[in-house]
């Protein structure tokens, strides 16, 4: 599971992974509370981050461990396109707070990916009934993948969606992984 640790941590804590702020502010925060102006990518254990949103002693009645085990769930998904050891910060939009990623390294999807090789698709796609989707790369351009999705996979969709579906799909990048 990919976190974000105060800069210098070695290991997942409620002192060391971060969060958005949940009560408001305008810098990220530790499963503790503390503020704490950026964080470095790293990975951890499922179990480490649990033990950490387990052993957090907040002081908030309105913050269970289970809005924190979320917030740690949905940082993992919001860094899942940066590459370990990004610092990443937070900054202020005019409709809340968004990831400074200004510094982070982007991972690169496209290195290694050729025609024929098999993909999933991740969690960041909409609609999201193409998640876990799987099939063979037939053309890479730019920023798209040109899928051809397994027949079961596509029999699945149909059965979702009501709705038949392309043999080829076109998936951002960012979208899919290579499988083995």
């Amino acid at each position: 599971m990919k976190v974000l640790l105060r800069e210098g941590a070695k290991k997942a804590t409620a002192t060391t992974i971060l969060i958005l702020p949940r009560l408001g502010g305008s810098t990220l925060e530790t499963l503790a509370g503390k503020a704490v102006p950026h964080g470095i990518v790293a990975e951890a254990d499922d179990k480490a981050v649990l033990d950490a949103v387990n052993a957090c002693n907040r002081t908030d009645e309105f913050i269970t461990g289970r809005e924190l085990y979320k917030a740690a769930t949905w940082m993992y998904k919001a860094l899942g396109e940066y590459e370990d050891g990004s610092k990443i910060g937070l900054r202020v939009t005019g409709r809340g707070n968004a990831l400074n990623d200004s510094e982070a390294k982007r991972v690169n999807r496209t290195e290694g990916l050729a025609k024929g090789d098999t993909v999933a698709v991740g969690p960041t796609i909409s609609p999201g009934t193409y998640m876990n989707a799987r099939g063979r790369v037939v053309a890479v351009k730019g920023d798209k993948v040109q899928v051809e999705l397994d027949a079961g996979d596509r029999d699945r969709l149909e059965r979702a969606t009501g709705k038949p579906q392309r043999k080829t799909v076109p998936f951002p990048l960012v979208c899919v992984e290579k499988v083995a």
